[in-house]
């Protein structure tokens, strides 16, 4: 199933419920620039939520309540930093107690994010359909009830920021009348914070309960007179208010509710109804016995009059006369899409097939059937009352298992009107550009079959293999989370296959299904979707050449220069997350000047890629294998000791630009340079050729990936 959208359209109170309402097993996944916010849900109830601010949280409770030592914290901020794994997953790893123990403090988490997700009103969410597996924290909670609660709390909490205007608004504290000994621990700890804080913002990022708690003591404090605000200061600006104007919006909202709220059938077809009311010219309601339509009811909208009613009754025609009709009823799958042309709905609707329509089953017990049709005259530009409406028949006739009368087609709520974070320009230092990086985005598809493939418990981890060394930014994930603190004191991890063997199937599926979360870059930028296939592409041609030439040449590690072609170009890929615009003009410049890549961007933006990546390995604690790969395969010369693995890696890229499937090669003479690189490393013509010859080979079995 694919479900996702945009926060301003979509309010994350209302994902959750739908979701907890088809009990659904997967991730929600929800962004904000550089915000990343999850929710695991298994069978409809949440059984973990991760943000930044989250962990924090968790961490603070876990010190409060005296749980961990100080080289305990020391030791998870490390890997937290080294891995950006959430506190929860650095927990279940270094086993400091079992998990189950500090339930209560992980409900306080969880309740935390979601808390944080509801209090935003912009950013993109995708939800991702795939098993999740529970730790041993064993927590479990009801999604649509939670929704509620976390609804009012942060209708609670924007309410209290408008009061004092901002969150950074300064505060007097004075512990005057205050009797200490009647206040509870929760009390005593703000007070405390408050005591030594200067901003409420503080207070609320230090205390070790949920903020809700927290709010309602400052509340109560600011009451009783013991915390005074201080004066606004003219930087502080109080919050927006939301306005939304959009009718189809208000209207899904308002069909949404009364769906929920009631489990009446009739009610529900009302609800339908009453939303297609505004955005449709026509509305059939249906009603089948035995196979048979024995009644329509018929609304029109007739220019000037509003909507017409009509009924018929009778054997107004069979369901199996109708190919779609009969589809939905057996499947209880709704269509949408154009008009299709059908004897029986065109006779009842009394209009010609064109536009857009929508067939939902809305009731299905025994010998009685109840179809709503729906059907506009022409097609929607934009977001159309179709998305809205599709969410709401999931509702009424939830998507059955192993269903194939119909393809599930996949929706989209809104997609972002673009990316939000402001090009760049003039000259960046590599370290400006990678400091706005933590997690590349892997590919998407290759995600979706590695999961598929972790899943099996007897997959054969070499297939495993095979399908993440495609993408450099899984590659790169799992080497460095192998050669992090987590790991301390175990011999370097510099191939996949070590990181894989160190990590365990278990683990790995974990890191790519959280690396998966990071795909949202793809939906945001526009960059993304469409040089990032050629650049994910390029990388994995140059790893399958490397392991090739690496061989041919008796290098002593193949899989050191399979890392290394894999992760060449991974100075390109943190451009384009952070400037596609910039990305776009080093593009252009290229092809109007006939520039190599390395050429152009230094000519446009000061540095080029080999700089970047050789910074982003540096803040990876990547091993320098890789490292050298990144920096020197454009001036093999300047590699010293490493020149074999460097002029490896030239000759793969070489390669892949002259024989690949996406890129072109810049070059005067590329047959002269291949020459030079075979001789630099040392292959004879008969074993250049046929090395040439096996590379091109996997470059089509890498264009299949």
């Amino acid at each position: 199933m694919i479900f996702n959208g945009d926060l301003s359209k979509y309010h994350p109170a209302d994902a959750i419920m739908f979701l907890s309402q088809l009990s659904l097993n997967g991730i929600l996944s929800v962004a904000e620039n550089q915000r990343l916010i999850t929710v695991s849900f298994k069978n409809g109830f949440i059984i973990d939520a991760h943000s930044a601010g989250g962990d924090a949280k968790i961490l603070q409770s876990l010190i409060f309540n005296r749980q961990v030592t100080a080289d305990d914290v020391k030791r998870i901020r490390q890997i937290r930093t080294e891995t950006a794994m959430p506190i929860r997953s650095i927990l279940t790893q270094i086993d400091l107690f079992p998990l189950s123990t500090v339930e209560e403090i992980l409900l306080t988490g969880m309740k935390e994010v979601l808390l944080e997700m509801f209090l935003l009103d912009e950013g993109s969410f995708n939800f991702t359909d795939t098993p999740v597996e529970a730790d041993g924290a064993e927590t479990k909670l009801d999604a649509r009830m939670l929704a509620l609660s976390i609804a009012v709390q942060s209708d609670e909490y924007r309410d209290f920021i408008k009061g004092i205007i901002s969150l950074d608004r300064e505060f007097s504290a004075s512990a005057k009348e205050v009797q200490t000994e009647t206040l509870t621990t929760e009390e005593q700890v703000v007070f405390r914070l408050m005591s030594t804080c200067r901003t409420i913002r503080q207070v609320l990022e230090k205390a070790p309960f949920e903020s809700s708690t927290v709010i309602a003591i400052i509340k109560d404090c600011m009451e009783k007179g013991t915390v005074t605000l201080l004066p606004a200061e003219a930087t502080d600006q109080p919050a927006s208010s939301e306005s939304s104007g959009d009718p189809l919006f208000g209207a899904f909202r308002q069909a949404l509710k009364k769906l929920m709220l009631s489990d009446d059938p009739l009610k529900r077809i009302e609800a339908l109804v009453a939303f297609c009311k505004g955005f449709y010219n026509g509305i059939l309601i249906l009603t089948a016995k035995d196979g048979q339509v024995v009644h329509c009811k018929k609304l029109r909208r007739v220019d000037g009059h509003g909507l017409d009613q009509t009924s018929a009754k009778g054997l107004l025609g069979a369901l199996d006369d109708d190919l779609v009709l009969s589809a939905v009823h057996r499947s209880g799958v709704a269509f949408f899409g154009n008009r299709f042309p059908s004897n029986l709905l065109d006779r009842l609707s009394d209009a010609s097939a064109s536009g857009e329509c929508a067939l939902i089953p809305v009731v299905n017990k025994g010998r009685v059937a109840v179809f709503i049709y729906v059907f506009s005259e022409s097609g929607y530009a934009g977001l159309s009352p179709q998305h809205y409406l599709e969410l709401l028949s999931w509702m009424v006739t939830p998507r059955k298992k192993n269903m194939t009368d119909l393809p599930a087609q996949p929706m989209s709520v809104a997609q972002p009107d673009s990316h939000k974070r402001p090009p760049l320009s003039g000259q960046f230092s590599p370290a400006e550009l990678v400091s706005k990086i933590d997690e590349l985005p892997p590919l998407p598809t290759l995600v979706t079959r590695a999961l598929d493939m972790l899943s099996d418990p007897g997959v054969d981890i070499k297939a495993v293999e095979k399908v993440i060394g495609m993408d450099q930014s899984l590659v790169s994930k799992l080497i460095k989370i192998s050669n992090s603190a987590l790991f301390g004191g175990l011999n370097r991890v510099e191939s996949l296959q070590q990181a894989l063997t160190r990590l365990g199937a278990k683990t790995t599926k974990g890191l790519v299904l959280s690396a998966s979360m990071q795909t949202y870059f793809l939906k945001s930028n526009p960059g993304m979707q469409t040089w990032g296939p050629f650049l994910w592409q390029h990388a994995a041609e140059c790893g399958l050449a490397a392991r090739r030439i690496a061989v041919a040449a008796g290098y002593d590690d193949s899989e050191k220069a399979f890392v290394g072609g894999l992760l060449h170009d991974i100075g390109k890929l943190v451009l384009l997350l952070v400037s596609a615009d910039s990305y776009r003009q080093i593009q252009n410049l290229k092809r109007r000047e006939t520039l190599t890549d390395h050429e152009a961007e230094k000519q446009l933006i000061g540095t080029d890629h080999t700089e970047i990546g050789e910074r982003l390995m540096e803040k990876w604690k990547m091993p320098a294998s890789a490292k050298v790969c990144v920096k020197y395969h454009h001036h093999i010369e300047n590699a010293g000791e490493a020149a074999p693995l460097a002029a490896i890696t030239a000759y793969a890229n070489h390669l892949s630009h002259l024989h690949g499937t996406q890129l072109q090669w810049f070059v005067p003479d590329p047959e002269a340079i291949s020459d030079e690189l075979a001789r630099t490393l040392k292959l004879s013509h008969d074993a250049n050729e046929a090395l040439v010859e096996s590379v091109v080979a996997d470059f089509q079995q890498a264009g299949m990936l």
